[in-house]
């Protein structure tokens, strides 16, 4: 995860190859000020990262009995307790291994 200019942030993944951007400006104007500079310019070079497999859960999302495995890794920024938001992974059973069935970056809501 880095960190990017105009409140931003982005998360690659490498299975799937995916880019992922994050709107911070959720995070509230007393943690971008930290970062970023009334021009919206990052005022150093940030590199957060995301956590290894944290929860891995059996789903029948299709209600089928087949379940399928929601996998969650959180990013972290500036250090582990600055929580960006969550890596969310569905893998499917072929009958003989498990496939990539989606991926998806979630955030938690910010105050109004």
């Amino acid at each position: 995860m880095t960190y990017q200019d105009q409140c931003k942030a982005t998360v690659i993944s490498h299975k799937p190859q995916k880019k992922y951007i994050i709107n911070l400006t959720y995070k509230g104007k007393e943690y971008l000020t930290d970062i970023y500079s009334k021009n919206g310019m990052l005022k150093s070079a940030i590199e957060g990262w995301v956590n290894p497999l944290s929860g891995l859960y059996p789903v029948d999302f299709n209600r089928d009995s087949t379940y399928e495995l929601e996998g969650y890794q959180r990013i972290a920024g500036r250090y582990n307790a600055d929580s960006i938001g969550f890596v969310q992974t569905v893998v499917k059973w072929n009958g003989q291994i498990f496939n990539l069935d989606r991926q998806n970056v979630v955030i938690s809501g910010g105050e109004i």
